[in-house]
């Protein structure tokens, strides 16, 4: 069983059917299904998903779906724990010859 990481843009995209991202995220989405891969996140990339859709007309829909996230038998959302933040800021400061986000080092 494979597993596929779900970065921010991914979740913004399945949230806003506007967004250019949405039909091919949605088929992604699809075919890993079909494939019975483990997807994981992180708190941080959610918090990041619910900062995006912060105004007052789009905050219930993501909440809605954020929340929802979180029964998903097939998502693995790996919690927020200073350990990890430390860890994964030490190797942000200590690279910075890398395109890295803090986020994805966080896993």
């Amino acid at each position: 069983m494979s597993k596929v990481f779900v970065d921010t843009a991914a979740w913004i995209a399945l949230i806003n059917s506007r967004d250019n991202l949405h039909i091919q995220v949605k088929q992604v989405r699809y075919k890993l299904r079909q494939q019975n891969a483990v997807l994981v996140t992180t708190k941080f990339v959610l918090l990041e998903a619910a900062d995006a859709f912060c105004d007052s007309f789009t905050r219930m829909q993501a909440v809605s779906f954020i929340d929802g996230l979180e029964s998903l038998a097939i998502l693995q959302i790996i919690s927020i724990e200073r350990s990890l933040f430390t860890e994964g800021w030490l190797l942000y400061k200590q690279r910075p010859d890398k395109d890295w986000g803090l986020t994805v080092l966080l896993l």
